[in-house]
Order: structure tokens, then sequence, then C-alpha cells
């Protein structure tokens, strides 16, 4: 049995057995990296974007492409203002309102016309033109928790958070479950756009909500059910391949990822992947979790081979398995050591 990798990546997600083990790290602007484009043009243009990742692709043949940049594609759509650098990636410079009260004025944003989302739909498009059914496709997408810290500024939205959990500021209910309403629309709006564009795994990346920055309580309370309406609505629309990025270290709450209706968790470093194996693989696909700094930015394509062999070791048994990074991949990561960790899927077969 031979497959293509767009194949190879959809009988994973469906717990079917492969030819080999599909492979997938997170890489976005690595592409600019690799392929000596330019930087702002990878964020603003969709063209340079496709371009980039194309050349990576080239180069290294793994199983997913992964169209993205940055965070804020769909907080500038609320009027967050963010930077134009040509050697950096955006960042947040003011949120879209001054305060939890005002986020009563702000209402979901069009994919078609806000922001810079439809730089993201229109690469997809382009790189399922240039790609075929050949190869699989993935999305950005933020996640509800994180969209709505956008508009207020990150910070000052886990302190009304936590100030609200720890029953000090009552007031603060209304405001926090309008901003979590408006980015959890915003986000099944665009993450359907994406599909229809051609992606074939819907990313929801709400790193936000780890267990590193709030406590599972408070995940299950405020960010878990607006995670859950997401993949429904993604599910009802069609969409197939939904997957779920939080980072840090989500041992304790695997369960509720599992609950939330991806058919894709990813899988960060400090999660050992056995344990999530056990916990998890019976229902959802496992993808991950090679360190993205120790192995594939500072580490040898030895030190990859291994990392990789003992992830495929942990997770693949019976199928449901992705060999990936933890998270997203550092610009300057040698190519030698992402093509070190696809050769290993290549050479492992199916168990």
């Amino acid at each position: 049995m031979t497959l293509t990798s767009r194949e190879r990546i959809l009988c994973s997600i469906r717990h079917e057995p492969t030819d080999c083990i599909g492979v997938a790290p997170y890489m976005y602007d690595v592409a600019v990296e690799i392929s000596g484009g330019s930087l702002l043009d990878f964020y603003t243009k969709p063209e340079a974007m496709v371009k980039a990742q194309l050349a990576l692709h080239d180069k290294l043949g793994q199983d997913v492409i992964a169209i993205g940049s940055d965070n804020f594609y769909i907080a500038e759509g609320f009027g967050c203002e963010t930077t134009r650098d040509p050697d950096e990636l955006p960042a947040l410079t003011k949120p879209a309102v001054e305060s939890l009260a005002d986020v009563f004025k702000i209402e979901p944003v069009d994919p078609a016309t806000d922001g810079r989302m439809y730089v993201m739909t229109e690469a997809i498009r382009q790189t399922r033109k240039a790609v075929g059914n050949a190869v699989a496709i993935r999305s950005p997408g933020t996640g509800p928790f994180a969209l709505a810290s956008y508009l207020i500024g990150s910070q000052q939205w886990l302190y009304e958070v936590g100030m609200f959990e720890a029953g000090m500021n009552d007031e603060a209910e209304a405001g926090i479950h309008h901003a979590m309403e408006v980015a959890t629309e915003s986000l099944i709006r665009f993450g359907k756009a994406c599909w229809d564009a051609g992606a074939d795994v819907i990313h929801c990346g709400d790193s936000l909500s780890s267990c590193d920055m709030i406590s599972p309580k408070t995940y299950e309370r405020i960010a878990l059910p607006y995670q859950k309406r997401v993949f429904k609505a993604w599910k009802d629309h069609g969409i197939t391949g939904g997957l779920l990025h939080i980072c840090g270290n989500s041992t304790k709450v695997l369960e509720l990822y599992a609950d939330t209706g991806a058919a894709i968790v990813e899988i960060d470093n400090v999660v050992d992947l056995a344990v999530a194996k056990e916990k998890i693989g019976d229902r959802v696909t496992l993808q991950g979790n090679i360190h993205t700094v120790n192995d594939l930015l500072q580490g040898t394509p030895e030190s990859v081979r291994e990392a990789s062999q003992k992830c495929i070791a942990d997770a693949s048994k019976g199928g449901g398995y992705i060999l990936g990074s933890g998270c997203i991949v550092p610009r300057s990561t040698p190519l030698k050591n992402l093509q070190a960790m696809v050769k290993v899927a290549r050479e492992t077969e199916f168990e």
C-alpha cells in the first residue's frame, strides 16, 4: 500500500492503517528562512506565503503544509493594532477596546473582509491549486479564549478572568462571556472559510487557556464550553479534521481536550506522549511532540532521529498518531534536522 501525503493524514485522523507514519512539523516562518523570501511579504501577501511554503515542502516533503504566520490576523478585524516589522512577525500594540466594559461594542468579524484573514484563506486556496490532492493543508486558527483576550489585552484579560473566578468581580461575567461569544463566532466563521478554501486540518490554537496560565477549573468553566462550540459548528459544516493546540503541561486536562470534539490533539513536548496515548489515544488522533528548541533548533539529525523514534514508540501503536513538533518550529531551525524527522517517519511502517 502506497498513500499520498494527504491520504496518509486523512487515514491517521480516522485511525485507519497507513503505509508509514504521517509527519507534520508545525511550520510557519521557518519557510521564509529556508526559501529566502521577505518576512513582511510572507505575513501580508498570500502569494508570498504560498511561494515560501511550497519551497519548504520541495526540500522537506512533509505530509502537511501549514498555512499561517502569527496570532493577530483575526484580531486586527476587531480593531486591534499590530506591528509591521520587516524582521519580526506582527505583535499586538493596542487592543481593540480599553476595558472589559467596552467589549459590548464589538461584533463578530467577516473572514472575507476583516483583518488579514483573506491572506490566510487565499493562501490556502492557492496552495490547494498548486498541490492538488497530493498534500494535506493545515489552516491557522486562534482559539476562542486567546482571541477574546486580544480585545482588551491578554494581561488585562487574565486579570479580569482571575478576579471573576475568585469571586471578587461578579460584574465581569457579562463582559467575559460577550467577548468569548464574539471570539467563538468569529473563529467558527474563519474555520469554515478555511475549509471551503481547501484546508484538511482546521486549527484551534488556544494556548492562553493552558494550565500553565489558568487553573484546570477555570479552563473547564470558561474556555472548554466555547471550544466545544467551535468544534461542533465545524463538524456541522462537514469539517472532519479539527485540531486543538494548547501549549504547556496539559496532563491534568487531557480528557477535557478530548471532550472538545477535536479530531486531533497536538501535544506539547512537556507532556509525556505515552501518557497522552493511554489517556485519550483511543478518542482522538495525537500529534507531536518533538521538542522544538532542544531537538529541532539546537539538536542534531541524530538527536532528532532519536526523539522521533521515541515519539513513534510512545504513541503510534494502533494508529491515530502523526509525528509532529510540540509547537511552532523556530525560524532558524536547520533544514537537516527537519529532514531527519521526515526520514524517520518514512522509514516507520504502521503497526
